[in-house]
């Protein structure tokens, strides 16, 4: 099982004022076909250096300043998002060159304006030819983005940012999540629309604070929303009174695997973990009642997950528990 989202470590330049001047930007069909090739053939290395986890290779593209801020840092960058990629499978998600009057102009280019997906993508040019490519890996049903930015040199195009960051979860950006939420949450699937929220947060930024969606605060305002619900209704830990032995419910949190992410209900039991049979009898009890306590958690999924447990969890010291998974027969919740 996934154990959290892993947040990719970012290079770049030191924050300094900008100059005074202008720019104007293309993307995607509408850049020169030369330069896309140019950048095409120096993503190639990125990614290769990727795949066969060799530092070396981006080290040779990457400019002056960039090595010598980056230190060893890529290599780290490198080996960890090496680790995540499963397969060879690569997509651009789009380009932008950027052509600025003068060096050290701030850079805001645009996706759209209205899409669900659209963002902002915002940095300081260090360069007066400037090329955005975002770069998009399969991490199972997830996806990494490497957001290279390239500056233009008097040798040429050189590597001057790089960002790796996790982009999808659950085969759903941001704004798909968000979009889901808020569709759980008009049907009263408090609980299902708070974990796709999270789930949300958690890609809100694949380029960090390179990268905003148009629709960011929008989003916020609603993840907020559902928190304040989530507190307001649910008082954990929640004490089941009709199961004779009582556990209790401390929390619910989103659960990934290779199949997707589902609902991990963590509880609190007396019974001795050792005791399987009844410690099974039980879990079937909570298992029973949950989708009454929780309006469509045990709907429109493959699994839930529960976890028991003896004592309280701290996250700190491991403590015993005992885990069970159980199927759903998928049924519409609407």
């Amino acid at each position: 099982m996934k154990q959290g989202v892993l947040i990719m470590a970012i290079i770049l330049f030191g924050l300094q004022s900008c100059n005074v001047g202008t720019y104007d930007s293309v993307s995607n069909e509408k850049i020169d076909a030369q330069i896309k090739n140019e950048i095409n053939d120096l993503d190639k290395i990125v990614v290769k250096s990727i795949f066969e986890n060799n530092p070396k290779l981006i080290k040779g593209i990457m400019s002056d300043i960039l090595v010598k801020q980056s230190g060893d840092k890529i290599d780290d960058i490198i080996h960890q998002t090496n680790s995540l990629v499963d397969n060879k499978e690569v997509r651009v998600l789009d380009q932008f060159y950027v052509k600025n009057t003068t060096k050290g102009l701030s850079n805001t280019v645009m996706s759209g304006l209205n899409g669900q997906n659209d963002y902002i993508i915002h940095y300081k040019a260090e360069n007066k030819e400037i090329f955005i490519s975002l770069i998009v890996l399969k991490n199972g049903l997830d996806e990494l983005l490497s957001t290279n930015i390239y500056g233009k040199y008097k040798e040429g195009w050189k590597l001057n940012i790089i960002h790796i960051g996790e982009y999808t979860l659950n085969g759903m950006t941001a704004t798909e999540l968000y979009k889901k939420a808020k569709e759980q949450y008009e049907n009263g699937f408090l609980v299902d629309a708070a974990n796709n929220m999270f789930l949300s947060s958690q890609v809100l930024k694949p380029a960090n604070g390179y990268w905003q969606y148009q629709i960011e605060q929008e989003m916020k305002k609603f993840y907020e929303l559902m928190i304040g619900k989530t507190k307001d209704k649910y008082q954990f830990p929640i004490t089941l009174m009709k199961i004779e032995t009582k556990p209790q419910i401390l929390n619910i949190s989103p659960q990934g695997m290779n199949e997707g992410y589902f609902p991990l209900i963590n509880y609190l039991t007396k019974i001795d973990l050792k005791d399987t049979l009844r410690t099974r009898i039980e879990n079937d009890k909570i298992h029973n009642l949950i989708g009454t306590i929780f309006k469509g958690i045990d709907l429109d999924k493959k699994y839930i997950f529960y976890k028991a447990w003896n004592e309280i969890p701290d996250g700190k010291n491991s403590k015993p528990n005992y885990g069970f998974v159980k199927k759903l027969e998928i049924k519409n919740g609407v």
